[in-house]
């Protein structure tokens, strides 16, 4: 009788992280190679995100590409995004939505009324200028139309969608991506804050680029058929990892302690996360506060270890001298 071998491969226990427990990725794959593994690594994770990222996908096949959403949806909610935070921007795109039943509606109401269903959001004038200004272009160039609309954009190819998209003010190249990629189901990769601070991490883009640079270079170079996935499992893991998180500080930190980061080992990459002071609170979602680093307390113990050392070899040459 031959023994069966179980050649099931090793995988590293990211959710209840052991001593024993290592994460098994080459630092000397190339970057689409890096790219793929992170998001299978990244899906194990969180695969809630990759579930969502599957009822997207069949919205848009089951509506030729179109979504459950129009365009319009798709950009005055991403524009709500802008600087705030999740919770307040699905808040105030609820009461848009719920007040006004067509985006004809919000373009003929007082701009006084629309900011105040929507001032959640926070800049509530300076949004609701923008979004009005958009829907009465739009309506001018389309005959004076009751019912402004986006859907002309569908027949165009990406480059012709971002050109058009750009003449509107408050239309950024990540909004735009998030459009193409979310409403209109196209090879889009945007980058926000956290896509941009683990790409640098992690040694995607150079460390001093601009987040519209690295989105050209990104938008490159990970291929079209995982940049849903991509995206949306870096914005989630920017969220909730300790390596990952602006100034080691996750917005909504795992209750059972850190993850074992299945980034960590790419090149670049930060290879460990610093402690949290007893007492402190965590930010709220959306916040970047500028604080300094709790340094690991291994490395402040050694790092005084060896000044004093340094001081006591000073110390007995003075002596000895003297």
């Amino acid at each position: 009788n031959v023994e069966k071998v179980d050649e099931t491969p090793s995988v590293p226990n990211f959710l209840s992280p052991t001593e024993s427990d290592e994460v098994f990725m080459s630092t000397t794959l190339t970057l689409t190679e890096q790219f793929i593994e992170a998001t299978q690594n990244l899906a194990l994770l969180h695969p809630e995100v990759t579930s969502r990222n599957e009822e997207r996908r069949n919205e848009l096949l089951s509506n030729c590409g179109a979504g459950s959403k129009s365009i319009l949806d798709s950009v005055f909610s991403t524009m709500l995004s802008q600087n705030t935070t999740d919770k307040n921007a699905h808040a105030a795109f609820a009461n848009l939505k719920g007040a006004h039943s067509t985006w004809g509606s919000v373009m003929r109401a007082s701009a006084a009324s629309v900011a105040a269903l929507i001032k959640v959001a926070g800049l509530s004038d300076t949004r609701t200028e923008r979004m009005q200004a958009i829907l009465n272009i739009l309506s001018q160039e389309q005959d004076n139309a009751e019912e402004p609309s986006m859907e002309y954009l569908r027949d165009m190819d990406n480059d012709a969608v971002k050109k058009e998209l750009s003449r509107f003010k408050g239309l950024g190249p990540k909004t735009i991506s998030c459009v193409l990629l979310f409403s209109m189901g196209r090879g889009e990769f945007p980058v926000d804050t956290h896509v941009l601070r683990i790409a640098k991490n992690c040694g995607w883009v150079s460390s001093s680029e601009t987040r519209e640079g690295a989105y050209k270079v990104l938008n490159k170079l990970v291929p079209d058929e995982i940049k849903m996935d991509l995206h949306c499992l870096l914005v989630r893991h920017g969220k909730v990892c300790h390596n990952c998180a602006s100034n080691n500080r996750p917005q909504f930190p795992p209750a059972d302690g850190p993850l074992v980061c299945p980034l960590r080992c790419y090149s670049g990459a930060k290879k460990s996360y610093s402690i949290k002071r007893e007492g402190e609170e965590d930010e709220e979602e959306g916040e970047f506060p500028k604080k300094k680093k709790v340094k690991s307390m291994k490395k402040c113990t050694k790092k005084s270890t060896e000044k004093t050392k340094k001081e006591g070899k000073v110390l007995k040459t003075e002596t000895t001298s003297t």
